[in-house]
């Protein structure tokens, strides 16, 4: 029998369970077990006991790249983060960016990645280059970054998350993948959109789990919207007009 491989979830929304970016991260997730060996934790960030990061950087002199802050949950979260074989941080994007527990959670592990020795910015390329790269990290570690978003022109919101990552983990390092528009399909699409969502994100953990990588093709599918700009811009009068009338918008 196949040895068992460990997803490990990082839930990044304040929402925890209720967070609408679970509907395609469950489906990826789906995807993977129903075409291989595979167990799966979900660990819900805004939950977890993290004293934010001094910014000593004493982490980067220990061989380990410890912080010198143990009782959080940080030595806990470092653990299944090295030993996972699929990472998925899960996460809608707040600002352009990552929500504030996630960040919090990232300046904890900086140790994690390698020191910053005095690299230069000067290849015209940088920003697709990795400058720190993980140094603890399982052999054939898979990093997926799922997220959703409101909007619809992806390119432009996520340059900030592919800029960052990229310069951290090189573009090689992690796989980007975004649910569009997922605001107003979680709460205006309704049960058959959202099934198509979560039958497109269940094809690209089948692909992950098959294949040991994710295909462009693929990630260009998933990423498709479901809604087109004119039905889309209706949606979104609907979602706002009616902003309070769920309580699960807070």
């Amino acid at each position: 029998m196949a040895e068992t491989k460990k997803i490990l979830v990082m839930v990044g929304s304040p929402k925890n369970e209720r967070s609408g970016t679970l509907i395609p991260t469950k489906a990826f997730v789906e995807g993977l077990e129903q075409n291989g060996n595979y167990e799966t934790e979900y660990v819900f960030i805004d939950r977890l006991n993290i004293t934010p990061c001094r910014g000593c950087l004493s982490c980067w002199g220990r061989e380990d790249g410890s912080c010198f802050m143990k009782d959080d949950d940080i030595p806990m979260i470092r653990e299944k983060l090295i030993n996972s074989d699929v990472v998925i941080w899960s996460f809608p994007l707040f600002l352009f960016s990552i929500p504030g527990q996630m960040k919090v959670l990232m300046d904890r592990i900086v140790g994690m990645v390698h020191p910053y020795m005095g690299q230069r910015l000067e290849d015209p390329d940088y920003m697709n280059k990795k400058m720190h790269g993980l140094q603890f990290q399982k052999e054939g570690q898979k990093i997926i970054l799922l997220s959703s978003c409101a909007w619809t022109d992806i390119d432009v919101v996520y340059e900030p998350i592919r800029k960052q990552f990229n310069i951290i983990l090189g573009e090689d390092g992690y796989d980007l993948v975004v649910a569009p528009q997922m605001r107003a399909l979680h709460h205006r699409g309704g049960e058959r959109r959202l099934n198509m969502l979560r039958d497109k994100f269940r094809k690209g953990g089948a692909e992950l789990a098959t294949t040991g990588k994710l295909s462009q093709e693929v990630i260009d599918y998933m990423q498709k919207p479901i809604f087109s700009d004119a039905a889309y811009r209706e949606l979104v009068v609907q979602f706002v007009t009616h902003m309070f009338d769920r309580d699960d918008n807070f």
